[in-house]
């Protein structure tokens, strides 16, 4: 079969869905994976970890599980979606992207989730990322949370793009807010009006 020259591969099958206890382990690995990515092989830093940090994977599937748990009225609350590598998403299934959503730390910032979100490479550039924001935005609006917030890395200008393109817009830049190798990070804060 032949592709017509300039159109793009179509994109793997894919499904995103809430995420459950039982995919703690499988998110986790997908976490460690795409933290690797970070800073590597043509990529830009995306993630606000040192070269050679490691992942403490018991602990963070013990958090997961123990944040997924808390309700929406509950300080820190949270919930996560995975982008299953095709389109079984059962516990074993291999996890390629992510979106969370956490609640703030008082209740009075409730009405606000922050997001954040990660995509592996072979993941990237297929529209993905913007159906797991979708999927989040539909969500949080049926729970009447009011705002979306989220920090990118200045120099992440794809993120960036994205971002903007759904609506986010940019409320400020913390300067030399991470060191990662050496390298002074700027986050752009972002946020979206439900």
């Amino acid at each position: 079969m032949s592709r017509r020259r300039g159109s793009s591969p179509r994109p793997t099958s894919r499904t995103i869905a809430l995420l459950a206890d039982a995919h703690a382990s499988t998110l986790c690995a997908h976490i460690w994976r795409h933290g690797k990515e970070s800073g590597t092989d043509g990529d830009v830093i995306f993630q606000p970890r040192l070269s050679g940090e490691e992942l403490d994977v018991p602990a963070a599937i013990e958090r997961h599980r123990a944040e997924w748990g808390r309700p929406l009225f509950c300080p820190q609350w949270l919930r996560t979606w995975g982008l299953f590598e095709d389109e079984a998403a059962g516990p074993d299934a291999t996890i390629v992207g992510h979106l969370d959503l956490r609640g703030g730390r008082l209740p009075a910032e409730l009405h606000r989730a922050t997001l954040g979100m990660g995509l592996e490479r072979p993941a990237r550039r297929q529209g993905h990322g913007r159906a797991l924001i979708e999927t989040a935005i539909v969500w949080a609006r049926a729970r009447g949370l009011a705002w979306l917030d989220l920090g990118v890395f200045a120099h992440n200008r794809p993120a960036r793009a994205l971002y903007e393109s759904m609506g986010f817009v940019e409320v400020g830049t913390t300067r030399d807010q991470f060191r990662v190798d050496e390298a002074s990070i700027d986050d752009v804060a972002m946020t979206l009006r439900l």
